[in-house]
């Protein structure tokens, strides 16, 4: 592979010599007498190579070399040191430390010319090699033992680590706090192996699962980031229970996203900034598979535009998310093009990317779902028998599974008032029955039952909780059951005693507007999520709801509830365009960090409300933020 080399070096023979040498490789050679000249020319022109003479008239070798490695775009630049004069292992110790790849002293032979700088144009082991050895295995399925440094052995199934066996293991859930030195004394292992841990009783079976895939995941995160260069054997041999399954693209990912910080992005973007990036079949295959963050979707916001590489990272210097790029790049997922083109499709059908940017999500469609929906969805899995009175009593729970009782909980809250979801009415209402009722009912979702479920039956599950809250805390209310006895005993209420839905999800909806002003974001959530549950097809509420969702402390850092604000946004803009809808969304992107999208949410607001507040105070942060930066430049171009 051809190279462009910078040659500095003051002897006119030695010089040509070594020219035509490099020049036999088929490299383009550079042959400068002074380092002023070197350095000037090296912020003009990109070299993969210098080759450097230490003792020089002028600006020394050495000199030059301190300022080659002060230079952010130089930093990493190979360098090969010649010298006939600082001669032994202190000077050669001292030229590592500035990233130095040979030290030849003069003379020298050719072989060992040729050998230094075959060795400085090398790719850098590392990472890569790991990376490149782990995404074979992935990509080719491939089974077998993966040997690590300090005896840990990891057996790959069908490309993917399954399990594992390390003397590292007891002492990491030492170190983590999961076992006492003392236990391990008093209740010694009867065998080699893990799951010895869960027969003494010193981890239970599923800590002892949790805690292998954390250890699993630590040991190949750093072996990748220790460019580790480990023994892969194609035998699987004996797989050591318990099975510890992971994810190999997303630990990839996660060590991808760990060495960022050591990422070289300028040497990134002076290599590929000219070319254009383009999805492949691959980027769809994997994308669902990594759990990605707000910066690096707001990477992926970029692609299919065609923009160059540089153009994407043109807005955020020192191009903090370059090495996610790359990640993509190496991963197979983006592939680099000298003009732009047009993106791979899937290739296969795909419902939905979930790493997807958040304006993607008016797109999703939701249904409104009525009482007779719902029974047509749950008859399979309930018993219903319905005749002229309505739906008679559901399966025991001994008979049903747990998402079947949700489902069941489900149908039975609806069209009923308060009094009737406990078994109660006015008449013969007590507290302590009431009390007895609700915590009866929410006994049955134990943590450990809530977490078996996902999808919509969750959704379900969370809005049955939600509905129990609302009434025990309306009729554990002195104040609040007053007014709620007002509102049964007036002339809203339907037949059968059930109360009109609609205006009791106003009255909770002009409740939790109320609560948000004051910054009680507990209850705001709770007054909106009891409007939403009597009237989900308003866009007001739903648009309110997921701001009081977004607002809550309670809910930092939770996926789950990112995920619901979300939905909930898009169901309210699909069911009618709000100003406040549109600002809340700008404030979600705004606290990314993403004001280009923020602003475009904000400007959608103020053109069907120009005095909505929100969208207001985000467009004069944004101002702020911009005039920020121009200062900022200012103050680092001029000083």
């Amino acid at each position: 592979m051809k190279h462009r080399i910078l040659l500095v070096e003051d002897n006119d023979r030695l010089a040509g010599m070594l020219t035509s040498f490099l020049a036999s490789l088929g490299h383009e050679v550079r042959a400068l007498a002074d380092a002023e000249t070197a350095l000037a020319l090296l912020g003009k022109e990109k070299f993969d190579l210098l080759v450097l003479d230490l003792k020089l008239a002028g600006m020394n070798g050495v000199e030059l070399l301190q300022r080659v490695r002060r230079n952010p775009e130089l930093k990493e630049l190979p360098v090969i040191i010649m010298t006939g004069v600082f001669r032994g292992e202190g000077y050669a110790r001292a030229a590592a430390k500035l990233g130095v790849k040979a030290y030849l002293e003069k003379p020298f032979g050719k072989d060992a010319f040729f050998e230094a700088v075959g060795a400085a144009l090398a790719p850098p082991p590392g990472p890569r090699e790991l990376s490149a050895m782990l995404l074979d295995l992935y990509h080719n399925g491939k089974s077998g033992v993966l040997q690590l440094g300090g005896g840990t052995r990891v057996v790959f199934l069908s490309g993917e680590p399954a399990s594992f066996s390390s003397p590292g293991f007891v002492p990491f859930l030492v170190a983590e706090g999961r076992l006492l030195r003392g236990d391990l004394e008093k209740y010694p292992l009867s065998r080699p192996g893990k799951m010895p841990l869960c027969e003494a009783g010193l981890l239970s079976y599923d800590e002892l699962q949790e805690q292998s895939r954390l250890f699993l995941a630590k040991v190949l995160v750093e072996a990748v980031l220790q460019n580790q260069t480990p023994q892969f054997l194609p035998d699987a041999g004996g797989i050591e229970p318990p099975l510890t399954p992971l994810s190999l693209p997303r630990l990839l990912y996660q060590a991808a996203k760990q060495g960022g910080g050591r990422f070289g992005a300028d040497s990134f973007l002076n290599r590929f900034g000219a070319l254009f990036p383009l999805r492949t079949e691959a980027y769809y295959r994997l994308a669902n598979l990594l759990g990605l963050g707000p910066e690096e979707i707001g990477v992926l916001e970029q692609l299919g535009q065609g923009k160059s590489v540089r153009e994407i990272f043109a807005s955020a210097p020192p191009a903090r998310q370059a090495w996610f790029l790359d990640f993509l790049v190496r991963m197979g997922m983006v592939n680099l093009a000298l003009e732009p083109a047009e993106d791979r499709d899937a290739g296969f059908p795909q419902k939905l990317l979930f790493n997807r940017p958040i304006e993607e999500m008016v797109e999703v469609e939701v249904q409104g779902m009525s009482f007779d929906d719902l029974v047509d969805e749950v008859s399979d899995s309930i018993d219903l028998a319905v005749g002229e009175t309505g739906m008679a009593a559901p399966l025991s729970a001994s008979e049903i599974d747990f998402e079947q009782e949700v489902q069941r909980d489900y149908a039975a809250i609806q069209n009923k008032n308060y009094y009737e979801i406990f078994g109660l009415s006015q008449a013969n209402f007590s507290f302590p029955s009431l009390k007895e009722s609700y915590f009866f009912k929410t006994r049955q979702y134990s943590p450990e039952k809530f977490m078996q479920l996902s999808g919509d039956t969750l959704s379900r599950a969370q809005d049955v909780l939600s509905h129990y809250a609302n009434a025990y805390n309306t009729l554990s209310s002195v104040i609040a059951k007053e007014r709620y006895d007002e509102m049964l005993n007036a002339n809203v209420i339907g037949l059968g005693g059930r109360q009109e839905d609609a205006l009791q999800a106003r009255i909770q909806f002009q409740s939790g507007k109320v609560f948000l002003e004051m910054e009680d974001y507990n209850n705001a959530e709770r007054a909106l999520q009891d409007a939403y549950t009597l009237d989900a097809e308003d866009s007001q509420t739903s648009a309110y709801l997921a701001w009081s969702i977004y607002k809550n402390p309670a809910n930092n850092g939770s996926q789950v509830a990112l995920e619901k604000c979300r939905m909930l946004l898009s169901k309210s803009l699909q069911m009618g365009r709000s100003a406040e809808a549109f600002a809340f969304r700008g404030c979600m992107l705004l606290d990314e960090g993403r004001d280009g999208l923020a602003e475009g949410e904000f400007q959608k607001a103020l053109r069907l409300n120009p005095q909505e507040r929100h969208a207001l105070g985000g467009m004069r942060l944004i101002r702020e933020r911009r005039e920020a930066e121009k200062k900022g430049l200012f103050k680092r171009i001029f000083g």
